[in-house]
């Protein structure tokens, strides 16, 4: 199964106590902030995190 970049969507959620997550399940990436523009920065980071993983596991296969 092949999944093209346009076709990973992300969710934002806002939380009953005022807070919004984002989820993307596709990836495997979630995060939450105070805010929606904290919870976009956190998820920024979180799916940076997530992709140099994947690089590294990559890399290691390939030169493997």
């Amino acid at each position: 199964m092949s999944v093209k970049v346009k076709d990973v969507k992300t969710k934002a959620i806002k939380e009953k106590d005022g807070t919004y997550s984002l989820a993307c399940s596709a990836l495997g990436v979630y995060s939450n902030g105070k805010n929606l523009k904290d919870a976009k920065k956190n998820f920024a980071e979180a799916l940076e995190l997530h992709l140099s993983v994947l690089r590294e596991k990559a890399t290691k296969i390939i030169t493997a």
